[in-house]
């Protein structure tokens, strides 16, 4: 065995010389060493970068030499080692691995499509006397297809005819011939060979390119009779696909001018733009929104030097350098499933946009690259210490800072089979954000049980945690929560930002009669109010902003919670703690036993809170808490289903609040247009004027080119009449209740939001999504 002879630091060089000095004798241009900035602007070491150009195409291998003692110091570097070719861009990659690889960790390199030669197969191939020339003498020597095949082999490739390759996109794509290297078969390249037709047009390039970047193809090569026009070839440069004629012809331009080099094409392409007048936009004002931007990752935005503008219908509209890019407009329309329309722009600005929107994403790749031991161990305290890992702080600082400014109220962190996604909930929508390594995410998991005082060494349980961190100057509490899932835990992490518990009643969005009508309520001196709404409705915040309008100094205002989000000065909060007791039907037990005024329950779930609830606004406590139900009438059925008895909820109950939130028109980007029908009917329903046109947010830098900035509550308050309480103890339907409401004063859920696009502060697409009308229901 090698590793007897000498020692690791001589084993080491003395492998490195021998992979060199064989890659070397196959015509490799061998360097050992090599530093290489990767596209997310990190340098990178390789052992050995081997380049060769053999006549057809010009091959670069990355080659990484491993001496592991151990299972976990070989999974380390081949991790790293995939890393760095990714983001160098380096497709073939071979490992030389001594001693021999685990099964485990053999599988593991070939799922990063690094080829294994391990000391058998190394000494094999090192000892190999086969010799192939290094370059052919003359592409123009060919003339048949026979003669490429001869010409493949010759050079040291393995053929397939015909070869049939499923793409990704689940369609299975014929070529001509696949060419494998026979030595490494680590290496493809994909040939067609088109004859019978008078020119080799851009559109025939631009086909074969597709496919093969749907094969994950990286090598193309076209051979063909046919006469070449200026933009196949200047096309075919652009795209680093390789056009080889099997007879000497000129190539033809469009304007039929004869011309002999891909260098003049290009030269006489540019002249023609300039001659038809079409210059790129010099100044890109339009920036992408988040749903254009996510179509399109930020390595393929860089390679053509175009970038997601807008999505309309199953249109992606997109700035880029040179529209007439056909391979660029085939990759973004595969990438994304949709058509393509190209805006010229200036490159210049165009990079600018690049690095300003995909800013965070590549600041934390860089952090996260840096990170000195990989996510996938199974050692505890490995990735404990991966968690600790300065750099992989300041990644998950950078991911929360990212979440504080896009105005994110969640962020999801989820890995899938290959990535590990991040996804932010911005005015109620969750939108994909970035893409992580998924060598990241055991770290990032444990750094977030770290924080919030979790078992690290517990995967198997549903975990909760808190932690406060400092982003862009503001406190910002941070409620974590993780699960496991089928591909590892996920993590969502609530951000509860601290000015948040000093909101007041008026900037909820509550209309001048409903917010009096609602103040009414606040000031009887017992009685139950009840908020109800979905998750995420708001129903929390609209009940802090309520106990922000009491009389916090002459009263004793105790709550109730699980958890408690935010921090009052001067109220009395308690936190459900199950483990120590301590629920909703204990703690408001306990609660009537310490003289309160004011009770704050955060939510109703089961019958025993609901009948003590009821019992203490029944004995001179105002109560105030939220329940799950649809709208207000909806309300006092659930609380007859939990138990509670039709009487007493007519005596209790001073009044319900049914919520939901929308999001606000962007102020810095509005303009009128005219919307579907639906909308119309929609809106004259409830108003009772007709309107085709209305206001919605084209975009802009303000509201992250969403259109909306903020968020808004619609809101739909009930006031328990003497007719209510008279239909329910006599047992009415929920119809009969609603009808009596709307006679009694009440605006629905659905004419408020109308009212409030009359005011132009929301969408009737956002009403419409989020509010139901009535009708419908009852």
């Amino acid at each position: 065995m090698l590793q007897n002879k000498v020692k690791d630091t001589e084993l080491r060089k003395l492998v490195s010389k021998r992979v060199a000095d064989y890659l070397s004798s196959h015509s490799y241009q061998v360097e050992t060493d090599v530093k290489i900035t990767g596209q997310s602007g990190v340098e990178h070491v390789f052992d050995i970068v081997a380049r060769r150009n053999d006549g057809f195409t010009t091959r670069t291998m990355a080659v990484c030499i491993t001496l592991g003692s151990n299972q976990e110091e070989e999974s380390s570097a081949i991790f790293n080692f995939a890393n760095k070719a990714f983001d160098t861009g380096i497709n073939e990659r071979i490992l030389i691995a001594i001693p021999k690889l685990t099964p485990e960790t053999r599988n593991l390199a070939e799922k990063q499509r690094i080829k294994v030669f391990d000391e058998d197969r190394l000494e094999d191939l090192l000892v190999s006397n086969t010799k192939h020339p290094s370059r052919l003498e003359s592409i123009g020597n060919i003339s048949t297809r026979e003669d490429l095949i001869n010409a493949l082999t010759g050079l040291g490739y393995t053929i397939r005819e015909n070869a049939r390759i499923k793409g990704r996109s689940g369609i299975s794509h014929v070529f001509d011939i696949v060419a494998n290297d026979i030595n490494t078969d680590n290496y493809t390249l994909g040939i067609d060979i088109i004859k019978k037709q008078p020119s080799l047009e851009l559109q025939d390039v631009a086909l074969f390119d597709a496919k093969a970047f749907d094969c994950g193809i990286v090598d193309k090569l076209i051979a063909t009779a046919s006469q070449i026009t200026a933009d196949a070839q200047q096309f075919a440069d652009a795209q680093k696909v390789k056009l080889i004629k099997f007879k000497p012809v000129t190539i033809a331009t469009e304007e039929g001018a004869a011309v002999n080099t891909a260098e003049e094409v290009i030269k006489t392409s540019a002249k023609t733009d300039t001659k038809n007048g079409k210059t790129a936009i010099t100044d890109l004002r339009q920036s992408p929104r988040p749903e254009a931007l996510k179509l399109i990752p930020e390595v393929l935005a860089r390679r053509y030097t175009a970038i997601p503008l807008n999505v309309v219908g199953n249109t992606l509209e997109m700035a880029m350098a040179d529209p007439s890019d056909i391979l660029a407009l085939e990759a973004f329309s595969a990438h994304s499933k949709r058509r393509i329309k190209p805006i010229p722009a200036d490159a210049r600005e165009i990079r600018e946009a690049i690095d300003f929107n995909y800013k965070g994403y590549g600041d934390i790749e860089k952090y996260l690259s840096r990170m000195s031991i990989p996510s996938e161990v199974t050692d505890d305290r490995l990735a404990i210490d991966a968690a600790i890992d300065a750099p992989l702080a300041q990644a998950l600082n950078l991911i929360i800072e990212e979440a504080v400014k896009a105005r994110s109220s969640d962020v999801h962190i989820e890995p899938n089979e290959d990535r590990l996604r991040v996804r932010f909930r911005i005015d109620g929508t969750l939108q994909d954000m970035m893409s992580l390594p998924i060598t990241a995410h055991r770290a990032i998991i444990s750094r977030i049980k770290i924080l919030g005082d979790m078992n690290i060494a517990d995967h198997f349980h549903a975990l909760d945690g808190q932690f406060t961190v400092n982003a862009g100057g503001r406190e910002i509490d941070i409620r974590a929560a993780t699960a496991p899932t089928v591909n590892g835990e996920m993590a969502v992490l609530r951000l509860l930002d601290k000015s948040r518990a000093t909101i007041e009643l008026s900037q909820l969005g509550f209309l001048p009669d409903s917010l009096e009508k609602y103040n009414k309520m606040l000031k009887v001196p017992y009685g139950m109010i009840l908020i109800s709404g979905p998750t995420g409705a708001g129903k929390t915040t609209t009940l802090y902003a309520s106990i922000n309008s009491l009389d916090i100094m002459r009263q004793n205002i105790i709550t109730i919670e699980d958890p408690a989000e935010y921090r009052f000065k001067d109220i009395n909060q308690i936190q459900v703690n199950t483990q120590a007791g301590i629920t909703f039907a204990s703690g408001l037990r306990s609660i009537l036993r310490l003289d309160p005024d004011v009770i704050l329950v955060g939510e109703i779930r089961d019958a025993e809170t609901a009948n003590i609830a009821v019992q203490a606004a029944l004995t001179g406590h105002l109560m105030l808490s939220s329940i799950h139900a649809n709208d207000t009438t909806g309300v006092l059925y659930r609380l007859i289903d939990l138990g509670v008895e039709p009487f007493l909820i007519a005596s209790a109950v001073v009044g319900v609040v049914a919520q939901r939130m929308v999001r606000r028109i962007c102020p810095y980007c509005q303009h009128t247009i005219e919307v579907p029908v639906i909308e119309q009917v929609a809106y004259e329903r409830e108003i009772g004027e007709k309107r085709t046109k209305f206001v919605y947010g084209s975009g802009c830098k303000s509201c992250a080119f969403t259109g909306y900035l903020g968020r808004v509550g619609l809101f739909e308050i009930m006031t328990i009449s003497d007719e209510i309480r008279r239909l329910m103890l006599s047992g009415a339907s929920p119809s009969e209740i609603h009808a009596q409401s709307i006679k009694d004063g009440m605006i629905t859920m659905m004419k408020d939001g109308m009212l409030k696009v009359k005011d132009n502060i929301t969408t009737p697409s956002e009403v419409l999504r989020s509010a139901y009308s009535p009708e419908e229901q009852y």
